[in-house]
């Protein structure tokens, strides 16, 4: 989470301020927006905060996907409900999870995997099953009938956990085949 400074400091507006009045921005005889006092960064100022602060920059927040590969073809086996993908703050990897409360039922046993892991596996037996080398997207996945099930996993554990995930909880299957 973005302190309201590091909001302030990426934001366009700290380089000029228009003076606004019931919502609209006030202008001068020549069309021009009045502003608010001097502007507190010059244009130089600012890039060069910019790039010190894309220098201080961890980088852990990869760039959002548009659509999990996996909406629509992953499902808790729980509740049969469909799994969706679910941001980690602070972490670089985000997870697929049951969202039973969020339709307004319950699940007697949510699951939720790492997406990465999920999405290996899923293309790993997608590949197997068509013999493809290829990319494999989400409109291959759901036009082909693949489901991946995924049972509720034990919560702790040691390193070896980390290590990937435990296949024995996921299903996959092509239509009606196994």
């Amino acid at each position: 989470m973005q302190t309201p400074t590091q909001r302030c400091s990426h934001s366009d507006s700290e380089i000029e301020r228009p003076r606004q009045h019931k919502g609209e921005t006030v202008r001068d005889a020549d069309g021009s927006p009045v502003l608010i006092g001097p502007p507190p960064l010059t244009e130089e100022e600012f890039q060069a905060l910019q790039a010190t602060l894309d220098a201080r920059s961890n980088g852990t927040h990869p760039k959002r996907r548009e659509t999990s590969l996996l909406i629509g073809v992953a499902h808790c086996t729980g509740c049969g409900g469909r799994m969706y993908f679910a941001t980690r703050k602070a972490y670089a990897y985000g997870d697929y999870v049951c969202r039973a409360s969020a339709r307004g039922t319950t699940c007697s046993a949510p699951a939720s995997i790492r997406a990465s892991w999920l999405d290996e596996f899923t293309t790993d037996r997608y590949r197997e099953a068509f013999a493809t080398d290829g990319e494999v997207t989400r409109g291959q996945l759901l036009r082909d009938g693949v489901r991946v099930t995924v049972a509720k996993g034990r919560s702790g554990g040691g390193r070896e956990r980390l290590a990937g995930p435990d296949t024995s909880r996921l299903t996959f299957t092509v239509g009606s085949r196994t």
